[in-house]
């Protein structure tokens, strides 16, 4: 994929702290041909969330915000669960 991330130094180790996913699997997930986004579970309108399989094989879903393209700045990520996760495995059979 062509773009840009970042992610505030603060909620980075907070989501390594919590999540245990670093910089570059979270960013590996947009690589994903199968992976899809989705609206900000939250509500926001300005954050989507991205839900993909990384290079090591997890199932993540970020949180994240298109700055001005092709920058995207990431919010949070963690393992895929529930509707998310069953989703994503609904559009692998198709």
């Amino acid at each position: 994929m062509d773009f840009d991330f970042i992610w505030d130094d603060e909620k980075y180790q907070r989501v390594v702290a919590d999540h245990a996913v670093r910089f570059y699997e979270v960013v590996s997930a947009f690589d994903d041909p199968n992976g899809y986004e989705t609206n900000d579970p939250a509500g926001h309108s300005d954050r989507w969330l991205w839900v993909g399989q990384t290079v090591q094989g997890r199932i993540l879903a970020v949180v994240y915000t298109e700055e001005e393209l092709p920058l995207y700045r990431l919010i949070t990520a963690f393992d895929a669960e529930g509707r998310w996760l069953d989703a994503y495995h609904q559009r692998q059979r198709i």
